[in-house]
């Protein structure tokens, strides 16, 4: 069942550096700390794992976006938008900001593709600290997509926070943010 939501999502929340944040639950901290591949972390725990591309091409940056960027720089940014789906309920959203020049070249043709896939197996990327936030759950509710699923029984034990976090990638003068919010399914909220 092909669903399609609003590009881009247009939430905006708080960035904090990840050692300024006190996580409780350490199964969550390992999820959003783990500096290794989200997509191939994701594909252990389930079944079948997709992504469902959301949209991508030119849309307003967000300010936090823009603050992060370096300076200056005569750069033109696409977002993408996608979530990372297990057993067809969405367990991840993502947004990414990135260079066109990146696009053009080391990134053409991601479609459905995870962003992930290309940037750990390209050890020229080179990631950043995270930043995370926090979020209510009304802000990313996909349930459209995750209804059309019988696999969402983690959905009925929604966290009262949803955590996202975020990393920069640079490669030479180019640079990619990848923001990614663990949505209520995720089993980042299931206890250690």
């Amino acid at each position: 069942m092909e669903v399609t939501f609003p590009f881009a999502h247009g939430v905006t929340v708080q960035w904090v550096p990840a050692d300024q944040m006190t996580i409780s639950n350490p199964t969550l901290r390992r999820w959003l700390l783990d500096t290794g591949s989200l997509t191939e972390r994701l594909q252990q725990h389930c079944g079948e794992f997709a992504v469902h591309k959301i949209g991508q091409g030119n849309a307003p940056l967000y300010a936090n976006e823009q603050r992060w960027l370096p300076a200056g720089v005569n750069q033109r940014w696409q977002v993408r938008e996608v979530l990372l789906c297990a057993d067809h309920t969405p367990w991840v959203f993502a947004r990414s900001v990135l260079p066109e020049t990146l696009l053009q070249g080391e990134l053409a043709n991601l479609g459905t593709q995870p962003l992930g896939k290309r940037l750990f197996n390209d050890a020229r990327f080179v990631r950043s600290e995270f930043e995370l936030c926090q979020i209510p759950p009304a802000a990313f509710h996909f349930g459209a997509y995750a209804n059309a699923s019988p696999a969402n029984a983690r959905q009925t034990n929604a966290p009262p926070t949803l955590w996202g976090r975020r990393s920069r990638f640079h490669l030479n003068d180019d640079y990619i943010i990848v923001a990614e919010v663990f949505l209520a399914g995720s089993p980042a909220y299931q206890d250690a």
